[in-house]
């Protein structure tokens, strides 16, 4: 393993990723709109996912690819619907034939961990829980990891799903509203008000970033097993509500927000936190923050940043 793909890898996951695998001493190519940080030793290559057509000439050469991208949101993907089945679904189709034509054996694709999993009762949810998203954005993103196991199945690929919960930390961009602790740190600092669907007890499962990209690096050298679905949630195992958030956030920074409740949204799930035993057993993922410790780190990394 020596020359890694990262589609997608100017954003909050692969900005960090892209950081880390230059300092384990891969060779890192980055793929995305232009507007990615730039580090000295990173091949960069702007373009649009929509827009690209020829796949092969891009991956020549590569041992591995990260797919990052998605170009909708829960949110949007209800009324932008057809997007994710016409770009996302159908370039990702496009990518795993290149990689086949190319030989290159590793696809990582980077699901939801929540979405996907739709409404449950269930208190933890295990990778074989039932799936039944409630938005376009995870009927596209299971689809896409049923592609993937597909072409394990029928070609001879290693390509691992990783179901990352809600990721966070250095790097999160409140601009971009993706993020309830960047978002509500930001708005907390900056004296805003917060916007909340629901009464705030809406749960879920909040993973620090740096435990993330140490996931999907376990992920690059994972050796898919005939007896093992390589699809593995990455999470804490521990559910936070959005008003533990906040009172986090305020017990740290000594401010008080100012809260404004809404009604619910028939796209969120009200209670979403898994398990990450399968993980642990087969990738040696380890959880080195919890919430309150993740928290803390992100805000002193973030104090003067508004």
């Amino acid at each position: 393993m020596k020359n890694v793909f990262l589609l997608g890898g100017g954003g909050f996951i692969g900005t960090n990723l892209a950081r880390f695998l230059l300092e384990n001493e891969l060779n890192v190519t980055v793929y995305g709109r232009g507007n990615s940080k730039v580090f000295d030793g990173i091949h960069y290559i702007q373009g649009e996912l929509s827009q690209q057509k020829d796949f092969e000439v891009l991956l020549m050469g590569q041992d591995a690819v990260i797919h990052l991208i998605s170009t909708v949101s829960p949110a949007s993907s209800m009324s932008d619907f057809l997007a994710p089945y016409q770009v996302d679904v159908i370039k990702t189709i496009e990518i795993l034939e290149a990689c086949r034509k190319l030989d290159i054996k590793k696809v990582i694709f980077i699901s939801s961990g929540g979405t996907v999993y739709g409404t449950s009762k269930e208190t933890k949810l295990i990778e074989e829980s039932n799936t039944n998203p409630i938005n376009n954005y995870g009927i596209a993103k299971l689809t896409i990891e049923k592609i993937c196991l597909m072409y394990n199945e029928v070609y001879g690929m290693e390509n691992v799903i990783l179901r990352v919960a809600n990721p966070y930390g250095v790097g999160q961009d409140p601009a971009k509203k993706v993020g309830a602790i960047s978002v509500f740190y930001s708005n907390i600092i900056n004296k805003v008000p917060i916007s909340i669907y629901g009464d705030g007890e809406t749960t879920r499962d909040y993973v620090e970033i740096s435990d993330v990209i140490r996931a999907i690096y376990q992920a690059l050298y994972y050796k898919v097993k005939k007896d093992c679905v390589p699809v593995f949630n990455i999470a804490t195992g521990v559910g936070t509500s959005l008003n533990e958030i906040i009172n986090e956030i305020q017990s740290v920074l000594g401010e008080r927000a100012i809260i404004n409740y809404i009604g619910e949204r028939s796209i969120d799930v009200s209670h979403n936190v898994l398990d990450i035993t399968k993980a642990q057993r087969e990738l040696g993922y380890e959880v080195y923050y919890n919430f309150a410790n993740g928290l803390r780190k992100f805000i002193d990394s973030s104090i003067g940043v508004t």
